[in-house]
């Protein structure tokens, strides 16, 4: 593998001729080739970002790099083959956290991740995850050949979202919401076990309590709340409220200071024994949410 970076732009080739190019500026042509597959692949209004919240992120590594005490970089990366065909794309904030030499150093959240219809079926998730692990730590200026970032991911939840919403996700991306969370577990995701909320990500948005919040990869069968509470702190006041303050009482602060206040690690849950659940056709109407779900077959109900 050989890459190179500088303060904006990385440059890395992967497996089986496939090259990743990130970019932490706004005015980057990375950031427009990024957002040509995205614009295919995300519908959903509450969970879509317009170019101009991506602009307005990017923007944030000149002011917000050492936001909070801690070292982040926003970035999008588009994966292209040797003929500079787009195979997918992905958008995360990185953020170095020293909490101990037994945590990951970083974590990532992996804001939107694609791969275009073409490219299916070729394990390139595999190949975007292990990149962008890399890009994170190059990013960061941590060593390459240390521990991998934490990274995390929101999913839609298929229990809380309308027939409407479920309905017209599927039908655009091709993929069923059960068969992509299965995707997602087979390449090592769980759920963490919080009651997470996405913020609003604009004035125009509503915060959205239809998401999964899921680990993937990580090491443990826990995450340390002290952890989990500077990323998230980190992935709300740049990914998704671009510098701005929470409002009084919103969402952002009360998971923040609920994380500020536990002392309990937060748990992991695998996904797979809710997923049986679910396919097996056994009734969901005591659970309100996917988690909910996921800890009572995790628990044998």
């Amino acid at each position: 593998m050989t890459g190179g970076a500088d303060n904006q732009l990385i440059r890395l080739d992967l497996a089986d001729g496939v090259r990743v190019t990130a970019s932490d500026d706004a005015a980057s042509p990375v950031l427009t080739r990024f957002f040509s597959g995205y614009d295919r692949a995300f519908v959903l209004p509450d969970e879509r970002e317009e170019l101009g919240g991506f602009e307005a992120c990017l923007a944030l590594n000149r002011s917000h790099r050492h936001a909070f005490g801690r070292t982040h970089s926003e970035l999008v990366a588009v994966f292209e083959d040797a003929e500079g065909i787009l195979l997918g794309g992905a958008n995360f904030l990185a953020t170095a956290i020293d909490r101990g030499a037994h945590l990951p150093p970083a974590a990532v959240a992996l804001n939107y991740v694609y791969v275009e219809d073409a490219a299916r079926g070729r394990g390139l998730l595999r190949v975007i995850l292990g990149a962008v692990r890399e890009l994170a730590l190059v990013a960061l200026g941590l060593d390459r050949d240390g521990p991998p970032p934490a990274v995390f991911i929101e999913q839609n939840d298929p229990l809380r979202l309308t027939p409407e919403e479920y309905a017209a996700d599927t039908a655009h991306s091709g993929t069923d919401q059960i068969d992509r969370l299965a995707i997602w577990a087979r390449v090592g995701t769980r759920i963490v076990d919080f009651p997470y909320v996405q913020p609003a990500l604009s004035a125009d948005q509503q915060a959205d309590d239809g998401l999964i919040y899921a680990a993937v990869g990580y090491p443990d069968e826990t995450i340390d709340p002290g952890l989990f509470h500077d990323h998230l702190q980190s992935f709300f006041g740049i990914s998704v409220l671009k510098g701005a303050a929470d409002v009084p009482g919103g969402v952002a602060t009360a998971q923040l200071a609920a994380l500020a206040a536990r002392t309990a690690p937060v748990r992991l849950l695998p996904m797979e024994p809710a997923l049986a659940w679910l396919r097996g056709g056994r009734p969901t109407g005591d659970f309100d949410s996917f988690r909910a779900l996921a800890a009572a077959a995790d628990a044998g109900g």
